[in-house]
């Protein structure tokens, strides 16, 4: 059995690095990014996708977790016709930025990087959205446990993970590919509904053994956006 060794530094320049901000409390001290066009432009049509999502389901509650400064949140709502419960969970900075902004909405600030702690929240919520967070948490099980104690039948999980083709940020990288992460989700009492392609491409690379479920016009979206719900168990 061959054994390989890579130096300590070597591993932290290829694997590890721009990885750690997305754990940093001060995360959103630097909300520049939120100005850019491609950002904004993400927001509006994620915004579209969800705004059908609760008017189909009639959702009149929402969670979102890793929202943010809550960019999202307020796109959403002004798409809205009447006002909705709509909580948001993330890091101090985020909830500064949302507040100097009169965002609406009711926005806590829990860390959930390892675990999520429910206290303060509504028991049960009709629509819990989680965009582009999932694959930065270091404990990302317990998180989708924690989601899913707070979904009842009728609920919908908003879920966005990126296609690994555009370079993003992994701590877990492969447990977010296609086919892994709707067997993850699955082992976790939640499946999969449907799926939304993103409004942006990523390059060209070939589909991988971890892909054999993904329609092939999924390749190279951006990101993909699932709608999902409660695993219901099949009665023997």
């Amino acid at each position: 059995m061959a054994i390989f060794r890579i130096k300590h530094n070597d591993f932290e320049k290829t694997f590890v690095s721009n990885m750690i901000d997305t754990l940093d409390a001060n995360e959103w001290k630097d909300t520049l990014r939120l100005n850019e066009p491609g950002w904004d432009n993400r927001y509006d049509y994620v915004a579209k996708i969800l705004y059908n999502i609760i008017t189909e389901c009639n959702a009149k509650s929402i969670l979102e977790i890793g929202s943010g400064p809550g960019v999202l949140s307020q796109k959403i709502q002004n798409l809205l016709p009447n006002p909705i419960e709509y909580h948001l969970i993330d890091k101090p900075l985020a909830k500064k930025y949302f507040e100097d902004n009169n965002f609406i909405g009711k926005f806590f600030i829990k860390d959930i990087s390892i675990d999520l702690d429910t206290s303060g929240l509504n028991s049960l919520y009709d629509l819990i959205i989680i965009n582009d967070t999932l694959e930065h948490l270091l404990a990302p099980s317990n998180i989708v446990n924690k989601i899913n104690s707070l979904m009842n039948e009728h609920s919908t999980l908003f879920v966005s993970v990126p296609n690994w083709r555009m370079a993003h940020q992994f701590l877990y990288r492969g447990l977010w590919d296609y086919d892994n992460f709707i067997y993850f989700m699955y082992i976790h009492g939640i499946e999969m509904d449907s799926v939304y392609p993103s409004c942006l491409l990523t390059p060209d690379y070939p589909r991988i053994d971890s892909e054999e479920t993904m329609p092939e016009e999924l390749r190279r979206s951006w990101n993909w956006y699932f709608v999902m719900k409660k695993r219901k168990e099949k009665k023997i």
